[in-house]
C-alpha cells in the first residue's frame, strides 16, 4: 500500500510478480483471457495515489486517492486531468476504497480501520464507522442493497449500506485455492471486478460460486501508452469505474493517464 517511485522498487515489483503468478499457475490458468480495448487516454495533470474511482447518478468521476497528509477525494475532471472540488481526509487518515449507495458516499481508510459516511454532493463527513479489519476497496451491490469491501485477503466482507455493519464474509477462491491480495472493486450486474495488489491484471469474480471466472490483461495497453521512464514512477493498477456494457474507466497509482477500455 506503500508508493514506490523509482526503478529499482518498479522491477522488484515485477519481479514479485512474475515469482506470484508461477506460484500460482495452477490457480490463474491462461485460459482466463478476457478481451481488452482501449478506446481513449486521458491525460492526468499531477500524480493521484488513486484509491477509489467511481462515477455517480450524473456520470461525474468521482476519485480519491491515499497516503497519510495526502489523501483527498475530488471529481476528476476528464478534461482539464485535474481533481475539481477537492476535499482532504484528516492528515493522520491514509485514504482507500469509495463507493456511491442510493443515499451516501462511502470512503475508507487503510490501517486507521475507519469508514466515512459523507454526503455525496458537498463530501461532508457525516458519520465515523469503525472496521474489524483494514480497508482496501469497496464497492455497493444493486441488487443485494449491501457494500462488498475487501481487506488485501481473499476475503470480501458484506455490510449493510446505511450503517456499514458488517453483515457477512465470504471468501474468494482459484480452482479451490484461496485469491488474495483483494483490492478496489467494482460491481456490475451481479459480478464483481477487483484490482489486487502489484498485479495488473483485473479479475472477474462470481459472487454467488465467490470464485474467479475472468481476467483482464491491461499491460499491453500500459506498455503501449507509457515510456519506460514513466512505468518506473507508476504503482499498483488500482481504479475501476464502470461506464456502461462493457466499458469502463480503469487508472492506477501515481498513473500518467486514466484510460477509457472495453472488457469483453
Amino acid at each position: 500500500m506503500k508508493p514506490t517511485n523509482n526503478l529499482q522498487s518498479r522491477c522488484a515489483k515485477w519481479v514479485c510478480g512474475v515469482m506470484l503468478a508461477a506460484h500460482l499457475g495452477a490457480q490463474i490458468p491462461t485460459a482466463l483471457a478476457g478481451d481488452v480495448e482501449l478506446i481513449k487516454q486521458y491525460p492526468i495533470e499531477e500524480p493521484l495515489f488513486t484509491q477509489g474511482l467511481e462515477l455517480n447518478s450524473k456520470q461525474e468521476l468521482i476519485l480519491g486517492t491515499g497516503l497519510k497528509g495526502e489523501s483527498k477525494l475530488g471529481i476528476f475532471n476528464l478534461e482539464t486531468g485535474e481533481l475539481d472540488s477537492a476535499v482532504d481526509l484528516p492528515a493522520d487518515y491514509f485514504g482507500e476504497g469509495l463507493t456511491h449507495t442510493d443515499q451516501y458516499l462511502w470512503q475508507m481508510t487503510w490501517r486507521e480501520k475507519i469508514a466515512l459516511k459523507r454526503d455525496p454532493e458537498t463530501f461532508e463527513v457525516l458519520e465515523e464507522v469503525p472496521m474489524e479489519t483494514e480497508g482496501w476497496g469497496l464497492c455497493y451491490d444493486k441488487v443485494n442493497k449491501c457494500l462488498w469491501r475487501s481487506d488485501g485477503t481473499n476475503k470480501l466482507y458484506k455490510h449493510d449500506p446505511e450503517t456499514f455493519e458488517q453483515l457477512d464474509v465470504i471468501e474468494i477462491t482459484r480452482d479451490g485455492k484461496k485469491f488474495s491480495k483483494l483490492n478496489e472493486l467494482e460491481w456490475v450486474d451481479g459480478v464483481l471486478y477487483a484490482n489486487r495488489l502489484y498485479d495488473d491484471y483485473i479479475y472477474k469474480i462470481d459472487l454467488e460460486k465467490a470464485e474467479v471466472i475472468d481476467r483482464y490483461d491491461l499491460r499491453p495497453i500500459v506498455e503501449e501508452t507509457l515510456t519506460d521512464e514513466q512505468i518506473a514512477q507508476i504503482d499498483s493498477l488500482n481504479g475501476i469505474a464502470h461506464v456502461e456494457g462493457d466499458r469502463f474507466y480503469v487508472t492506477g497509482k501515481l498513473y500518467p493517464y486514466l484510460y477509457e477500455v472495453t472488457l469483453k
